[in-house]
């Protein structure tokens, strides 16, 4: 709402206001407060620092993933994994949120994965509540029913039907990895990336992880490796040696995102940034050995996001069930623990300590990266930050996002980027 500004500034001053008021007395001063004093011994910013912290562009917004968001437009110019395949079962539609918006997911008589709006135009009953008919989606209200692409294709109680004239958003789908995929883009979507590394002989690990933190957050905690030696003592990376030494990272840009070297005294890890929130690297644990890690952080919202896990593990026939065997019991174990965000929530009140939590827990990293990142908060700035040579890697990973959502501001194309089928990791120890 506009405000509004008095139209009488100009009006005459009465004849009391000519009168001279008496003087009044001098306020006395008053005593500056800690805070004031701090401001004033602190050493003046540079102008260039001091306009970027009063006068954020929408380009430095790094959080906002709402579809008129910079961010938020530059990740639905990708393929999104939004559910695990093998959870979707025929006939009962799902309701979703994803980038801030809620969709309805659903799997038709054929098989095929469907993404539609969530609600129905007729009434606005969520349609995630209606029945699937063959390959369309019925509204549990009045029957309207539609097909994969949004269409409306029946209105059973209209004498007139004017179907034709009803849609509502359809998006499309691919799945793979034992993913469903989806594009929320404008256009045509781009081309679908797969990697080469998967089609080796083993099999895919699925794991589906709902972080109650910003996507970017955890994007910048996953390419910085020197908070292994620190936030990670006590787990895998001690254990295999890969803490026995702080590692000197390098990074360059790529036409698929950047690559990311960590180098210590035996060796060198690689790792990939896809752009713009997806990441390939090696990982070890006791029981599967080294793996390929592949892994999609996907916003549902401003401060929150999915972290989508495909493990390729290298074992076969009796090797694998074995590990199968192994992993289901630590996961039940796991089950009968107390769980991970309520130990995170204990850490950051100042309730207990993570040195506390047994270095066995099957959960560890993860605990471990959850108090990393909730413990930044979510009202932060990142233009505060006082990064070093350490951190050139989240530097790189800053600029290129702050870049691209220059560009869709500006109205000009972004990079186009390709992702090489053939990439392949290393392990650095």
């Amino acid at each position: 709402m506009a405000l509004k500004t008095s139209k009488n500034s100009s009006a005459k001053k009465t004849s009391s206001a000519k009168k001279s008021a008496p003087a009044k007395k001098a306020a006395p001063a008053r005593k500056p407060t800690a805070k004031a004093a701090a401001r004033k011994s602190a050493k003046p910013r540079s102008s260039a620092v001091a306009k970027k912290s009063t006068d954020r562009t929408r380009y430095e917004d790094l959080v906002s993933v709402g579809p008129q968001s910079l961010a938020g437009k530059m990740l639905r110019k990708f393929w999104q994994p939004i559910y695990t395949a093998e959870n979707l079962k025929p006939g009962r539609p799902v309701r979703l949120r994803i980038l801030s918006e809620d969709f309805t997911l659903y799997r038709g008589a054929s098989g095929a994965a469907f993404v539609v709006g969530a609600r129905c135009p007729h009434r606005g009953l969520l349609l995630s509540t209606g029945r699937v008919v063959n390959e369309d989606l019925e509204c549990f209200y009045h029957g309207w029913a539609f097909n994969g692409n949004g269409q409306c294709v029946a209105q059973p109680c209209e004498p007139k039907s004017f179907a034709q004239k009803i849609k509502i958003p359809g998006y499309p789908t691919r799945e793979y990895l034992g993913l469903i995929f989806a594009y929320f883009g404008e256009g045509e979507p781009p081309e679908f990336p797969t990697l080469d590394v998967y089609e080796s002989e083993g099999f895919v690990e699925l794991r589906e992880e709902l972080r109650p933190w910003p996507v970017f957050t955890q994007i910048e905690n996953s390419v910085d490796e020197t908070h292994f030696n620190f936030a990670h003592r006590r787990s895998k990376f001690d254990d295999i040696g890969i803490n026995k030494d702080i590692p000197v990272l390098t990074c360059d840009e790529t036409e698929y995102g950047l690559v990311r070297r960590a180098q210590r005294s035996k060796g060198v890890r690689t790792g990939y940034l896809f752009m713009p929130n997806w990441s390939l690297s090696s990982v070890y644990e006791h029981s599967k050995g080294f793996a390929e890690h592949l892994v999609w952080r996907v916003p549902v919202d401003d401060n929150s996001h999915i972290s989508f896990m495909a493990d390729f593990i290298y074992k076969t026939g009796a090797d694998a069930e074995a590990y199968k065997t192994k992993r289901a019991a630590a996961l039940a174990n796991l089950a009968t623990l107390e769980p991970a965000m309520s130990i995170v929530e204990k850490v950051i009140a100042g309730e207990m300590h993570c040195d506390d939590v047994p270095a066995d827990r099957p959960d560890i990293v993860m605990l471990q990266d959850a108090i990393s990142c909730v413990g930044q908060g979510l009202e932060r700035q990142r233009e505060d930050d006082i990064l070093g040579a350490s951190d050139r890697v989240v530097s790189l990973v800053r600029r290129l996002w702050t870049r691209e959502m220059r560009a869709i501001a500006e109205g000009k194309p972004g990079k186009r980027w390709r992702v090489p089928k053939d990439l392949q990791t290393t392990r650095g120890i």
